[in-house]
């Protein structure tokens, strides 16, 4: 199936705080997980100190506003030129976590929603994956936590974040870490989806060419 892995594809886990997105470009190979080295993370923060730019790591501190209105645009905005920049069309948002106590839903559904409106209006295609779906994808386990999340990564990608961020491999995680590891899942569950859209596509197209003979 690896012949349908010719999309760029990217995972958002979007939130207000800590966003991040992984973008994989084609990965021809009849592998599930994508090697980390093949894949592009950005993500914004408040703090200075988790600001990382090295190799395929990229952060960026949080814009200013001076409203609710304006920080969620400026997320946006963010997001949607990060996804430009790689001109990627193919998307897998995580959908609502209904019992985040981070934030009000009302600030989640009004931040998502400005995004999903962007996507639109620059013609990207978005797909919505639970969050027990991405654990699930991750870990066999719908109902993970963050440190389980982790341990998938570690044990997928070889990559100790921790480390990366300048932290103890063993710390406690804190944001971006866990964003970037939802981000990557996202990002695989919607290179699986894009398999199976361009085999059903060229499927499709060759049946139809079939019955016209």
């Amino acid at each position: 199936m690896s012949k349908y892995a010719t999309t760029i594809v990217a995972g958002i886990d979007y939130s207000i705080n800590s966003p991040a997105i992984c973008i994989i470009p084609p990965f021809l190979k009849d592998e599930v997980i994508v090697p980390f080295a093949h894949c592009h993370f950005h993500y914004l923060t408040h703090r200075p100190s988790a600001v990382v730019s090295e190799a395929n790591i990229h952060g960026e501190l949080m814009g200013d506003w001076n409203n609710e209105s304006e920080r969620y645009g400026t997320i946006s905005e963010w997001a949607t030129r990060v996804l430009k920049s790689y001109k990627c069309v193919s998307i897998g948002i995580e959908g609502y976590a209904w019992k985040s106590k981070s934030s009000s839903l009302t600030q989640l559904a009004e931040n998502c929603g400005l995004l999903k409106y962007f996507l639109h209006t620059n013609g990207m295609d978005y797909n919505i994956f639970t969050p027990s779906s991405v654990k699930r994808f991750a870990t066999s386990n719908g109902n993970s936590n963050k440190s389980q999340m982790y341990d998938a990564w570690i044990a997928d990608t070889g990559i100790c974040l921790n480390s990366v961020f300048g932290r103890e491999p063993d710390a406690n995680l804190k944001a971006p870490i866990s964003d970037i590891v939802d981000s990557y899942y996202i990002a695989l569950s919607q290179r699986m989806d894009s398999i199976q859209t361009n085999f059903t596509y060229e499927k499709g197209n060759k049946c139809s060419k079939e019955l016209e003979q």
